[in-house]
């Protein structure tokens, strides 16, 4: 897998848009604004491209467009890495477009997460690290500023030596809803106490690479190219999550089901798992987890529940392709590698 550039003070990142369009729109602007100034507060240049704020309409008739924004932002040397703007349902549309030697030949600091699995898939097709974390309309925009915890980890695995670094867990969640209306950008959302780590199964360590994303848009993917493949889960440590759909369980079941029908989760060496929106079918997960994986004989997979990544906030920034060891006595996830160079 190849490695982006390190990130560094002075350093420009580009804000795009390949799925939802809402940062351009008249009543989300000010968010976009809010979370610019806060990631530029991080001692970065924050621009945007031509199509980025061309508003939700623009960007959802033109997939063809955001392919060629991403290769801007690739090609363009001022531009040292990229944020995506905020997840979506279908930037999946814009892979027909996507010229994989651009990504391959050109590896920057890309990161995003929820619909952005799919743009991530297209990193992974073309043999480069991508990250799990952040937006910018979400994290980057949080009111209040962003919070510490998700600043110090994407700091530490994007502008730092990131070998041997072990992923902190928060000490308190929120994915309390507060409507993006100017009245509330000086609102700041509740905290809840996080209940910490839960060993669900296994024992002992794991090592592997790192894989997946949304379980939503994963299942999107499946039956395309930009699903993974069999390689990708041989001895990987995937990485689930749900979003702001909150599939019910028997939903979240079959998911886990078909992978292992298709003989995928019987080559993983471990599964992390990302704290569901609201805490919604908290409990429930867990239970559909261990029964489906006994269903494969799997009882002795490790299994990490309540990670902090995906659509709770504060978060961790996760780069996949990077090996990893899980340590469920020590209760540790350590970079085995340098995500960056």
């Amino acid at each position: 897998m190849i490695k982006p550039k390190r990130l560094k003070t002075g350093d420009t990142i580009a804000a795009i848009s390949l799925s939802s369009g809402m940062a351009g729109d008249p009543d989300i602007l000010w968010r976009y604004e809010q979370g610019k100034k806060q990631l530029s507060d991080f001692g970065f240049r924050v621009v945007e491209l031509e199509l980025t704020l061309a508003g939700s309409q623009v960007i959802y008739n033109n997939p063809k467009l955001r392919a060629e924004s991403l290769h801007t932002a690739l090609l363009d040397p001022s531009i040292d890495g990229i944020v995506a703007t905020i997840g979506g349902i279908d930037s999946y549309r814009i892979f027909e477009y996507i010229n994989l030697e651009i990504l391959k030949n050109n590896p920057k600091v890309f990161i995003g997460y929820s619909d952005t699995t799919s743009i991530h898939q297209m990193f992974q097709l073309a043999g480069v690290i991508s990250f799990y974390g952040p937006c910018l309309l979400v994290d980057f925009a949080e009111n209040g500023g962003v919070y510490d915890f998700t600043k110090e980890v994407f700091q530490n695995i994007l502008m730092k030596d990131s070998i041997n670094y072990s992923f902190p867990w928060r000490k308190e969640w929120t994915s309390q809803f507060l409507s993006w209306d100017i009245e509330n950008k000086n609102k700041l959302r509740e905290l809840n106490r996080d209940e910490g780590m839960i060993i669900l199964q296994g024992h002992g360590s794991a090592e592997g690479r790192l894989i997946g994303g949304c379980l939503e848009v994963l299942s999107m993917l499946r039956g395309t190219s930009l699903y993974p493949d069999k390689e990708k889960f041989k001895n990987g440590i995937l990485l689930l999550e749900t979003s702001e759909i909150h599939p019910d369980p028997i939903l979240f079941e079959m998911e886990l089901r078909t992978m292992g029908v298709m003989g995928n989760l019987q080559l993983l060496n471990g599964i992390l798992v990302g704290k569901p929106q609201e805490n919604r079918y908290f409990k429930e997960y867990q239970q559909s987890i261990i029964k489906i994986l006994k269903e494969f004989n799997l009882e002795d997979l490790p299994v990490m529940y309540n990670c902090n990544f995906g659509h709770t906030e504060p978060k961790w920034t996760l780069p996949l392709g990077i090996n990893v060891r899980i340590d469920l006595e020590k209760e540790f996830i350590t970079l085995l590698e340098n995500a960056t160079v």
